[in-house]
């Protein structure tokens, strides 16, 4: 009867000490992790950090590419894994910088014109007016009137707000007025 008394008081020993051990647990304050909820700003969106440029012709791999933004005509040529020995790279400025989804042509020697159908990329066409949707910084700026600042704020406005749906909206650009307009309304479009 003796071992039998041990024997419960062992157990109920041991059955105190892992219900101390658990209520210890249980009363541990749990971690606690607090994470920042990001707060939305009055700040403009920040200009994009890729373009993706469509480029076509007399290159080794004709294709769309993703390249960072600011990048100029020669990166997407290389992208494509270079002119061909057919390709007539004077006919294009390779220093130019590129626009977000504009295509740029490579045209083979002899041809003068891009394959029918497909765009150039080129905000120049229809009589020397310039596409306010598709011109590149370079093509803006030889508007009267445009010089770099304004030009970037043209592609940063489209950018942000989408194409212009009227060449009137040109207006809405921050440092372009009526006066500026009136310069420009017989020399852009939109489509």
């Amino acid at each position: 009867m003796r071992t039998v008394l041990i024997g419960l008081g062992v157990a109920l020993a041991v059955s105190l000490g892992a219900n101390a051990y658990l209520y210890s647990l249980a009363m541990q304050t749990p971690e606690v992790v607090y994470i920042e909820k990001e707060v939305p700003t009055n700040e403009a969106p920040t200009a994009p950090q890729f373009v993706v440029i469509h480029v076509s012709g007399a290159v080794a791999k004709p294709a769309v590419y993703t390249l960072p933004a600011g990048s100029r005509a020669h990166t997407a040529v290389e992208a494509a894994g270079g002119a061909l020995a057919t390709a007539n790279l004077s006919a294009i400025n390779l220093a130019r910088v590129l626009t977000d989804g504009e295509q740029l042509h490579i045209a083979a020697m002899g041809e003068t014109a891009p394959p029918a159908g497909a765009p150039t990329g080129s905000g120049q066409a229809r009589g020397g007016t310039v596409n306010i949707n598709t011109a590149s910084q370079s093509e803006l700026e030889t508007l009267p009137g445009i010089g770099p600042t304004r030009a970037r704020a043209i592609i940063a406005h489209r950018t942000q707000h989408g194409p212009f749906a009227r060449i009137e909206d040109i207006q809405n650009v921050t440092g372009i007025g009526e006066k500026t307009f009136e310069s420009l309304k017989s020399l852009i479009r939109v489509r």
